[in-house]
């Protein structure tokens, strides 16, 4: 088995007027990385030294073909990431070409324009050729990314022309999504910062492995992916902590090993035969760092964050009141806490914030609302609640600010996450009254108001988060985010209208997993995804079904077009009603049509009991006489919608 591993910088595997194609093989996925995946990636490159190092990519060797000086690489392992970083230079290209035509740039900024947009154009494509990229996708992605370069190209030499594609592909969704990224001009206010990020892409490092053929790239792929666990940030740590030992002067006192394996009990995941959640203990650290240890209102990162513990350790090591021991007990302390916020497990905690059901329930609502960017915030009000005058009605409502903020971030997608943590950050430091403004350190209700008038600071106005819930596509979006929110206002609809839908007979849990771990209760799409059957697209389209799937792509996802149930695999692309074959009143079941689904004698469709389906027949209308469901019904629903989500998800009145 012949293996070449080589590390490199993007610079070197995009090199200019490059003669290498990396090949996307038909069996591999198509390209589907989350905006998620995205922004970490971002942030990663944003935050990270120069030369910061991005994984591996595993090629395997082609023939070259007739021209020798060619080389072809299929690609087995890395396909996202390469996919990604190339979006990111055909963004950087598509920037450049359209500020070329500002009559107003500084001569500075139209060398930087033309230096790098000529650049990027050779790194990407072979010979300059705008149909023969240096990265082959797979066909569909590939007719885009081939688009997408021939419109920015042809730009170049007159006006903007838009490329011809469907706006509403994933890979198009992405694309923008990292086009937006590099126009915010809080990242990037000048072409000089665009340069700046440009100069970090490149210096990127990958690590390539190539095998000489497929079959030994595979069993590199295996080998790679089963032996073993890499060393962790947590591993060195530990070693860097236990060298505390030596202050040790009591043989009867517990070691530091004794200590850091009662550190580690913490993190065990539920359900498993003691196996530490890695992921969390390391989470742990960086945000127990950025709430206490750091001054800065920026973040630690993973890569730097061994070497500032190296320096909290050595200044507290020789200290007598604080020394190694007690420091670790410290960390035990902090770390139950950030345990209890995530909610690593049911166990008991010792804090009495934390035994309070609404503080409980709240905590589960953020963690569904995937709200990281809160916790070095949360960690260091949880610690210091008493010294900070922090009681629990305080800390249920900042709780509740939390969860209106998280909601309307999602849906939105405002403020980028890496600015929620900054400001965050920046607020531990003045509630402590150690950043720059000399201001006093806050306490009570002065801490209240400064975290919910930052949070309502940070979010979209209710004018434009109402406009948000009308056009998102939140369940392609954010589905996790799409699904709490059903769920929160049909809880919120049945408490306000003093209904209870749930019996001892019958309880209904709408958070009820199933014994697999999935949940039971799910999103229906009432219009349905997929390819849609000839009865949906004459209902949508009637004068002309040819374009029921693209007017499906726009509304499908939206919230007006979202309902709960727990029969989603059985309903799928059934119409919306049958008149032909009507449901009758002694049916015990019945699934001809999504409105009627009967299951045990009761409606568990679109006629269930649900306070949010009352939403789906127009007012004055029985659902039972609602026969269709048109593009006008989704964008009505939606606008209900957007009421009672703007009646739900207001900052508290703390004023």
């Amino acid at each position: 088995m012949n293996i070449v591993a080589n590390s490199q910088t993007l610079a070197r595997t995009f090199a200019m007027d490059g003669r290498e194609y990396y090949h996307i093989p038909p069996y591999q996925r198509p390209y589907s990385w989350k905006d998620q995946q995205i922004d970490q990636l971002f942030q990663d490159i944003c935050a990270e030294s120069a030369g910061y190092y991005i994984g591996n990519v595993l090629v395997a060797e082609h023939d070259s073909g007739p021209d020798p000086s060619t080389k072809i690489y299929a690609v087995i392992d890395g396909q996202q990431r390469l996919t990604t970083l190339s979006l990111f230079l055909l963004a950087l290209w598509e920037i450049c070409t359209e500020r070329n035509n500002d009559g107003n740039l500084s001569v500075d900024d139209k060398r930087i324009i033309s230096e790098m947009g000529g650049d990027i154009k050779r790194r990407l494509l072979v010979n300059r050729n705008v149909s023969d990229p240096h990265l082959q996708l797979l066909e569909d992605d590939a007719a885009i990314y081939k688009e997408l370069i021939r419109a920015i190209d042809a730009s170049a030499f007159g006006t903007k022309e838009a490329p011809r594609v469907n706006k509403n592909r994933v890979f198009m969704k992405r694309y923008n999504h990292i086009l937006a990224m590099l126009k915010d001009p809080d990242d990037f206010p000048s072409m000089d910062a665009l340069s700046g990020f440009y100069e970090k892409l490149m210096d990127v490092v990958i690590l390539q492995i190539t095998a000489s053929s497929i079959g030994d790239a595979f069993n590199i792929f295996s080998s790679l992916n089963s032996k073993g666990l890499p060393l962790t940030l947590v591993d060195l740590l530990k070693s860097e902590f236990l060298s505390m030992d030596s202050n040790r002067t009591d043989p009867h006192e517990s070691t530091l090993e004794e200590q850091w394996e009662e550190l580690a009990h913490i993190f065990i995941r539920p359900g498993t035969d003691g196996d530490v959640d890695t992921t969390a203990f390391t989470q742990f650290f960086l945000n127990n760092y950025d709430a206490f240890e750091s001054d800065a209102k920026s973040s630690i990162t993973k890569s730097k964050a061994l070497y500032r513990y190296q320096d909290v350790i050595k200044d507290k090591q020789p200290t007598s009141r604080l020394n190694g021991r007690t420091y670790l007990q410290e960390m035990i302390s902090r770390a139950r806490a950030y345990a209890a916020i995530i909610q690593l497990s049911d166990e008991p905690n010792d804090g009495a914030l934390f035994n309070s059901p609404d503080i409980q329930q709240l905590l589960a609502e953020l963690r569904q609302l995937e709200s990281t960017q809160a916790y070095p915030l949360l960690l260091f009000l949880f610690v210091k609640a008493s010294k900070l005058e922090l009681k629990e009605t305080q800390m249920t409502t900042i709780l509740r600010a939390f969860v209106t903020f998280y909601v309307r971030r999602n849906i939105a997608e405002y403020p980028k996450s890496s600015n929620i943590r900054s400001r965050l950050i920046g607020l531990i430091r003045a509630i402590d009254g150690t950043d720059d403004t000399e201001a006093d350190a806050l306490r009570g209700d002065d801490i209240v108001r400064a975290i919910v008038h930052a949070l309502k600071d940070m979010s979209r106005d209710d004018e434009d988060f109402g406009n948000e819930i009308l056009q998102r596509p939140i369940y392609e979006q954010n589905r996790k985010t799409a699904r709490f929110v059903l769920i929160d206002l049909e809880h919120g609809l049945q408490q306000s209208n003093r209904i209870s839908l749930s019996t001892k007979a019958r309880p209904l849990d709408l958070n009820d997993v199933l014994p697999n771990g999935k949940p039971r209760w799910t999103i229906e799409h009432i219009l349905p995804e997929g390819k849609l059957p000839e009865h949906w697209q004459r209902m949508i389209a009637p004068e002309h079904p040819e374009d029921a799937e693209d007017i499906k792509d726009d509304y499908t996802h939206r919230f007006g077009n979202l309902t709960l149930t727990a029969y989603n695999e059985n309903m799928q692309q059934k119409p919306f009603a049958d008149p032909e074959h009507p449901v009758a009143a002694e049916d015990t079941h019945y699934n001809r049509s999504k409105r009627d689904y009967k299951d045990n004698g009761e409606y568990v469709g679109m006629r269930s009991q649900l306070q949010i389906n009352t939403s789906i027949p127009r007012p004055g209308e029985r659902i039972e006489d609602k026969t269709s469901w048109t593009i006008d019904d989704i964008k009505r629903r939606s606008e209900w919608f957007r009421d009672e989500m703007l009646k739900r998800y207001r900052f508290p009145d703390i004023d």
